[in-house]
């Protein structure tokens, strides 16, 4: 708890030594040691204590954590075993497309296209001919 060094130890028995004299340094020496003593055990006392107050709370607590713990992590696993179960990996993931002499790209062999254009995309309509300009400009 106290953290003095060796030379600090010295320094406090000569300074007690000069302010109580020698017939009462030792008295007091024993009196400071029997407090710290008192103190220590009563420090431990109280730790013991409330460890022991709150080490059922804890218990619960922890518990109730594990559950929950495992429940998600039962959760997890079926969620990863129904997602291997979904996805087959020896098939294809994709269906390839094949791209024609004409440009356009049609579905494979094996699933020909179902719907074509049915009307060509008219021309974009035009203005007036005069160039438009976002912003008007002061005359």
């Amino acid at each position: 708890m106290f953290n003095f060094s060796g030379s600090e130890i010295v320094f406090l028995l000569i300074l007690g030594l000069v302010v109580l004299g020698p017939e009462k340094l030792p008295i007091v020496l024993r009196k400071a040691g029997r407090l710290y003593g008192e103190f220590k055990r009563v420090t431990s006392d109280a730790q013991s204590d409330f460890r022991q107050a709150f080490a059922e709370p804890i218990k619960d607590f922890q518990d109730a954590a594990n559950e929950y713990k495992s429940v998600f992590t039962s959760a997890a696993d079926e969620v990863g075993s129904s997602l291997k179960e979904t996805v087959d990996t020896d098939g294809p993931i994709f269906i390839p497309y094949e791209v024609t002499d004409e440009g356009s790209a049609a579905l494979s062999e094996d699933e020909p296209a179902t719907s074509e254009v049915e009307e060509p995309v008219e021309s974009p309509v035009h203005g007036s001919g005069e160039e438009s300009s976002p912003v008007e400009e002061d005359h």
